[in-house]
């Protein structure tokens, strides 16, 4: 059976690689190595841990932003992977706090963003990253990766970008995999006390009523090593701290219900289900009219962390390192709601259309958006059921991190043996606790547009018979239900692995790279949730119920009026218990629901064995490896099951094997001209939550379906066959050119599929995780970087970096839950087209740098419902500047900028004219001042 096979991108050119062999002169500053060993790991140029070295190499001191990149290009240039860098002080010259934000700067990778924040990576298109400190896997709660906002930039040392598979390297990731260099004694010289402090203000987009906040922050590393009687030490300890005020409105369009039958007076009557999608009368046509609201995100968090590490030399020989970092964050927030489900009222009145339908095609005929229709207010039961239901809701929302990571590696080194042993435990605990009460406006008509002249919707008018602001009214509501719940989510982990290196001294055989690694890891979830309603027929206004201290007027959403009343978050959480009494529920926290229950236990064995080889042929150095890594993984799964009214226990026990064989080659064309070549397979696994088949719902509205989503415990690994080529020249002194193509065989790629369930009478639409068929995905990457060196006087202080990635994804997707039907689709989150670019200067005591991060538009669903269309996001590009200017040698002041151009996430479905969401990411303005001694 064959494994894999080569892709024609880069056999042509493995096959001159069979005899050939590497001999680079290195840049000024390092010593002869070969091609494909990477740097040693000093001097903030350390290479990856997965990564055995070959005989110790000098590396470049990093000093500032032009020798920091400068050593990131000795890493990419040495290791035998494809490989791209980020080092300490290259981080510290961008606006970043978090890791999220600094890997954004890399060639290939973007990153996804919620509530103002980085919280994931993507390489080439592909979320399936995993995420290693020192070659340590790490993770967050239920998560295979880390949270990336939660680690800071000051504990980090380096981050590596491996975009190509090694036998030495763990698996978990068939976009690649991210390795995080921690801060280590022996990286510094000399003793070093360095920190800053910092302001930060984040400006509001989307809501002109917010309130925006200065916020603190900052971090302090102190580093020392000293000579004893029993062998050289080093310590190296730092804590960072940062609160953050933030806002993040959104505005949405809800996907399309109902159909309406629109006559040419500008009059609407709604289809019911039991009629036909056909327009009711000769001249009429048919329209579609999505619910319109928003949401005004808005809280407080601050995030932590404190790391240490010792190093001990205890002879020549054997070194010993320890690491530990802890990591915690606390948030609260409320999530404001603000809606009117328009789609549902009966009748529509001052209807308008488009003019023309031809773009209007839909499965079920030519059904058009409706750009803009009042919804008059029409009574469908008691007092208060009323289309549309105009209502606001607010959830306050508690959450809470805690991580821990701690590390004991001891490394021998003896003639041509290298063994590295390392046991690392890991700890992570999410909490998240939320109180939801809702209340409505009994009688209230909507005026509303869903395509404005900017595209999106939002609300023309509210108004009810006794007043044309209710939504700033508070005696306009009366209260609804009540919703409660929490989840806690906590992973163990405890991993060791030992790598050994054996250097022999002569043939086309250079070395012997073997190693093996267990690792447990112990998952837990549980939760409860309850739902709750008015205990009397005469629904009270929520003063009436609580008090005036109970509303809150927030800032809003300009796009629907801007202020609106809701309750109060700090009502919800500091008097939580009196808003439960007040539904007739018990004190505290809602009791554990068993059938959300789920426990994991997954043990992985793993054994590899790489070779590593080099020759010359017709005066070509050609170096490589080439390896397999076996992991034998073992699974006990424990849960319950919920389909529509029927629940079941889930006991599972699994094993899995894959074998992961890869090749890779390291051409030297000439001194200045390589090639990375490489072809190997790699496997992402489902992530913990994702296999939870726990349901959790949040209740439908009176006249509006209910939203649920679970996990499916069947899931099985994504794999995929990795294919790499490049081509890169590295000028003189600094800087490089690189041309790269890439492609992946993707089977089982996991997508979210929707299913109408009824549950306890109520409907619901119930989201689970499947995996799909077979898919592909091929791209190219250009990149350069250079310093302009070669200029007269200040324009040397100059320089710049681009990369582009091109990229084409397909997938199978199954048509319907189950079927096992497959059609062609795109594969969601991937864009076609990104790129980077920055502005960089360095001189006279200034550092600067202006840049543009672009990601092209993606589908991120298949198929949405009704009409089975794709939804899109937009393209985006994001735009950061960075000034820091030294007062002196040991102090600067630092400027940052993020987001400058207020960029936004835009989404719609098929059409840019059928707009979904409009997401509002705040700019952020910060001064620091930063000191070393």
């Amino acid at each position: 059976m064959t494994v894999f096979t080569l892709r024609p991108v880069c056999a042509a050119i493995m096959l001159l690689t069979a005899y050939a062999a590497p001999s680079f002169a290195q840049e000024s500053g390092t010593s002869a190595a070969a091609p494909g060993a990477p740097a040693s790991p000093a001097a903030g140029a350390a290479a990856s841990p997965d990564e055995p070295t070959a005989a110790p190499v000098q590396t470049v001191q990093v000093t500032g932003l032009r020798q920091s990149i400068r050593s990131a290009e000795q890493i990419k240039r040495l290791a035998a992977q494809v490989v791209d860098s980020i080092n300490a002080d290259d981080i510290g010259k961008f606006p970043d706090r978090a890791a999220g934000d600094a890997l954004q700067r890399i060639a290939g990778v973007q990153v996804g963003r919620d509530r103002g924040e980085t919280n994931s990576v993507i390489i080439r298109g592909l979320p399936d990253v995993s995420t290693t400190f020192d070659g340590n896997e790490i993770f967050t709660g239920t998560g295979r990766r880390l949270s990336y906002q939660d680690l800071p930039i000051s504990s980090i040392g380096g981050l590596d970008v491996y975009k190509s598979a090694s036998a030495n390297q763990l698996e978990g990731g068939i976009a690649g995999g991210v390795n995080v260099r921690l801060r280590a004694p022996f990286d510094f010289k000399q003793d070093t006390l360095t920190g800053h402090v910092e302001g930060r203000r984040s400006s509001t987009n989307g809501s002109s009523n917010a309130r925006d906040k200065t916020d603190p922050g900052g971090s302090v590393l102190y580093s020392k090593r000293w000579n004893s009687g029993m062998g050289e030490m080093g310590v190296v300890l730092d804590a960072s701290w940062n609160r953050q005020n933030w806002t993040y409105p959104v505005q949405w369009n809800d996907r399309v219900d109902r159909l309406f039958s629109v006559s040419p007076d500008g009059t609407a009557v709604r289809l019911n289900d039991d009629q036909p999608v056909a327009p009711l009368k000769a001249g009429d046509r048919l329209g579609n009219l999505p619910h319109i609201g928003g949401i005004y995100n808005n809280g407080e968090r601050s995030r932590s962390s404190l790391h240490g590490a010792f190093q001990w030399k205890i002879n020549p020989r054997l070194e010993f390192t320890t690491q530990y970092l802890g990591m915690g964050y606390r948030g609260e927030h409320e999530v404001d709601y603000i809606f009117s489900i328009v789609g549902w009222a009966p009748r529509l009145t001052n209807v308008v259309l488009p003019k023309d339908d031809a773009w209007c095609g839909t499965r079920d005929g030519a059904i058009c958006p409706i750009t803009s229709a009042t919804a008059p207010a029409a009574s469908f039961g008691g007092p208060y059921d009323w289309d549309p239901f105009t209502a606001t809701s607010t959830w306050g929302v508690q959450e809470r991190t805690k991580g821990h990571y701690l590390s004991f590696a001891l490394e021998y080194k003896d003639g041509p043996w290298k063994v590295v042993s390392n046991a690392a435990f890991s700890r992570s605990r999410f909490t998240d606790e939320r109180l939801i009460v809702d209340q409505a406006i009994p009688g209230a008509s909507s005026s509303v547009y869903t395509y404005g002249a900017d595209g999106h919707g939002g609300f023309n008018a509210i108004t009810t018979p006794t007043s044309n602001a209710p939504l700033t009214d508070p005696r306009q509501f009366v209260m609804r239900g009540m919703v409660e719940n929490f989840a806690v989510s906590k992973g163990e982990q405890a991993q060791w692995r030992t790598d050994a290196t054996y250097r022999l001294n002569a043939g086309i055989l250079s070395a012997l790279d073997m190693g093996v690694r267990l690792s447990r890891r112990d998952v837990t979830f549980h939760g409860g949730e309850a739902h709750y309603d008015v205990q009397t027929a005469v629904r009270p206004n929520p003063v009436e119920a609580f008090g005036p201290g109970f509303e809150k007027l927030v800032g809003g959403v300009d796009r629907l009026g801007g202020p609106f009343v809701t309750p109060s978050r700090e009502y919800l959480i500091g008097q939580a218990d009196k808003v439960r009494a007040f539904y007739g529920a018990p004190a505290g926290r809602v009791a554990e629901d068993p059938n959300r229950l789920f426990d994991q236990r997954e043990t992985t064995g793993t054994l590899y064995l790489n070779g590593r080889w080099q020759a010359t042929v017709m005066g070509i150095d050609v170096s490589g490896q080439a390896g397999a890594r076996v992991v034998r993984v073992n699974r006990d799964l424990k849960g319950k099951s919920r389909v529509g009214n029927v629940v079941s226990d889930i006991d599972l026990s699994t094993s899995e094997t894959n074998v992961l064989p890869n090749l890779s080659a390291v051409v030297g064309w000439t001194d200045k001209l390589q090639s990375h070549l490489s072809v190997g397979k790699m496997i992402t696994r489902p992530e913990f939550q994702r296999l939870n088949p726990a349901l959790s719902l949040i209740p439908p509205t009176v006249n509006a379906p209910g939203t649920g989503s679970a996990g499916n415990p069947n899931l099985e690994p994504t794999k995929s066959v990795n294919t790499d080529a490049t081509l890169e020249y590295y000028f003189e002194k600094n800087g490089f050119a690189q041309v790269a193509l890439f492609h992946r065989d993707i089977d089982g790629y996991l997508q979210n599929f929707e299913v109408a369930e009824t549950i306890d009478g109520q409907n619901y639409r119930v989201t689970r995780p499947r995996n799909s068929g077979k898919g592909s995905l091929k791209g190219a990457e250009f990149g350069i970087q250079k310093f302009f060196d070669f200029l007269p006087g200040p324009w040397s202080n100059f320089g710049a970096q681009f990369n582009y990635t091109w990229i084409d994804g397909k997938n199978e997707t199954e048509t319907t839950f189950g079927s096992g039907v497959f059609k062609r689709s795109e594969l969601i989150d991937v864009a076609r087209k990104s790129y980077n670019l920055a502005l960089l200067y360095e001189g006279h005591g200034l550092t600067g740098r202006l840049a543009a991060t672009h990601r092209g538009k993606y589908v991120e669903q298949i198929a949405e419902p009704r009409f089975d269309q794709d939804r899109i996001v937009a393209d985006s590009t994001y735009v950061d500047l960075s000034l820091g200017y030294e007062l002196t040698r040991n102090l600067t002041l630092q400027f940052d900028a993020i987001n400058l151009t207020k960029e936004k996430y835009e989404s719609y479905v098929g059409d840019p004219r059928r707009p979904r969401d409009i997401r509002y990411s705040p700019t952020v303005y910060g001064v620091s001042l930063r000191f070393k001694m």
